[in-house]
């Protein structure tokens, strides 16, 4: 059996990022011709970088008029054919890419196979996952995947929770590569099965009766050992670096711990990270949602 869940569009995608109008603004420039180059920098922008101490020469930048009848007019355009590093401007490229060759139209389809008809509650086999690298599938989508398996009938999965993520080829990575800090959520890797972008949302509340900060979890996640509070700061301790003074241990694959303290002064705060072990992520987020709705699975999840 065969089930389809909620697609995203490349044209959501790129609303929801705002990447249309810097594709559409390129579009309309390189139609155009170029009828003045004037290479000065307004005195704002000027004093600007002189505030924030970036040198000129780091800077590029180019504003084309896409109004009539100044269509086409270079309104500024400074260094703007050095060669430079495209950061996160490199996002134009894919998009473009994905809009020319999928179309704005194209949807990313996560499909869900059962190897047998739910009987009495019990699905006798396997349920298998098959990631094709839609890029939102958030907790919101995640949940209404788990729900609508829930009520097709199915309460005790007899089997597995198989995930198919072969779509992508992605090399071994380190996420710790680039700043030292893996867990940081723009520190994940591309994955053919990316749920709420490797993330998980961590919530502080004080609760200044009981002495401790409470812990929620999102999206509730299989097979870790999660701690419910951590103790509070005393009553004088400013808010300051709250997230160093947790001292988070956060290298173990299946663990999470805080040897540290939560200052009271922060109220309620929330705190983004990529666990340990992405490549284990997928798994753990389907476990724990699953159970989270009242599913019961007597094998395990796996690739």
């Amino acid at each position: 059996m065969l089930l389809k869940f909620p697609a995203v569009s490349v044209l959501a995608c790129a609303l929801l990022t705002g990447w249309l109008v810097p594709v559409s603004a390129q579009t309309a420039s390189a139609a155009s011709p170029v009828t003045s180059q004037p290479q000065s920098l307004p005195p704002a922008v000027e004093a600007a970088l002189q505030r924030a101490k970036v040198p000129r020469e780091a800077l590029s930048a180019m504003v084309v008029e896409l109004d009539s009848p100044a269509k086409g007019t270079t309104k500024l355009a400074y260094r703007a054919d050095e060669p430079a590093n495209p950061a996160s401007v490199m996002k134009l490229v894919t998009t473009y890419a994905a809009l020319d060759l999928l179309g704005p139209a194209f949807q990313w389809e996560t499909p869900v196979y059962m190897d047998a008809q739910p009987q009495d509650g019990a699905l006798r086999g396997n349920v298998y996952i098959q990631g094709n690298g839609d890029p939102q599938l958030v907790l919101e989508r995640l949940w209404l995947t788990m729900r609508r398996l829930r009520a097709m009938g199915v309460t005790v999965n007899v089997g597995d929770i198989v995930l198919d993520r072969s779509a992508f080829d992605i090399a071994t990575r380190d996420a710790a590569k680039f700043d030292g800090e893996p867990w940081r959520p723009y520190n994940v890797a591309p994955d053919a099965l990316l749920i709420n972008f490797k993330a998980m949302n961590m919530r502080f509340v004080p609760d200044t009766a009981a002495g401790v900060a409470r812990i929620s979890y999102e999206p509730p996640m299989g097979s870790m050992q999660l701690p419910a509070t951590v103790p509070l700061a005393p009553a004088s301790t400013a808010c300051g670096d709250w997230q160093g003074a947790l001292k988070a241990e956060l290298g173990e694959p299946a663990k999470i711990g805080f040897a540290g303290n939560f200052p009271s002064s922060c109220g309620e705060r929330e705190w983004a990270i990529a666990p340990a072990d992405p490549d284990g992520y997928a798994a753990r987020a389907i476990e724990g949602m699953w159970r989270e709705l009242g599913g019961k699975v007597t094998g395990t999840v796996r690739d």
